[in-house]
């Protein structure tokens, strides 16, 4: 996966450019450049998948923001109320915490995304940035852990639902 962990490394490198005072279009492109990096995880992850090589880049193509993070939500939700029914220990329930934590960092992250790209009045530091940047860092961490799992791999799938806004 060498684009989403070439964008990730980008958008070290945009927190990072200026060392004493970062530019506010250098930060915002580095949040809005991490959040890319986890869309482009997730989209291309999904497309490995698809059998005929040549047809994944259409198929990662078919990804919808809205939707995604409308998916991610819903998953956040579905995992917070499983986990308040106390589930016993074990491998299932570590995959189900990294995928709430790769799910709540996409929605925070498009949220932070749209507000770097289109809220010129927003000040962003260097710190804010970093933080955002490590949140997709650690997505990217919890992704290579349970890729193979099934649960993991399901919800790659329902990534691609599309429903209606509520």
């Amino acid at each position: 996966m060498p684009f989403p962990n070439d964008l990730l490394e980008q958008a070290y490198h945009l927190a990072s450019r200026e060392p004493k005072r970062p530019k506010q279009a250098s930060l915002r492109r580095a949040v809005s450049t991490a959040y890319y990096a986890l869309f482009h995880l997730l989209s291309s992850e999904t497309a490995k998948n698809w059998r005929r090589p040549a047809e994944r880049s259409t198929l990662a193509r078919m990804f919808e923001h809205g939707s995604m993070a409308r998916v991610c939500f819903r998953k956040c939700d579905e995992l917070n109320t499983y986990f308040e029914t106390r589930p016993a220990e074990g491998r299932e329930l570590t995959v189900l915490r990294h995928i709430l934590l790769i799910a709540s960092t996409f929605v925070r992250m498009r949220q932070y995304r749209e507000l770097a790209d289109y809220d010129s009045s927003a000040k962003w530091t260097r710190t804010d940035a970093l933080e955002k940047i490590q949140s997709v860092d650690a997505a990217f961490k919890s992704w290579d852990a349970v890729r193979d799992e099934h649960e993991a791999q399901n919800f790659l799938v329902t990534l691609l639902l599309r429903s209606e806004e509520r």
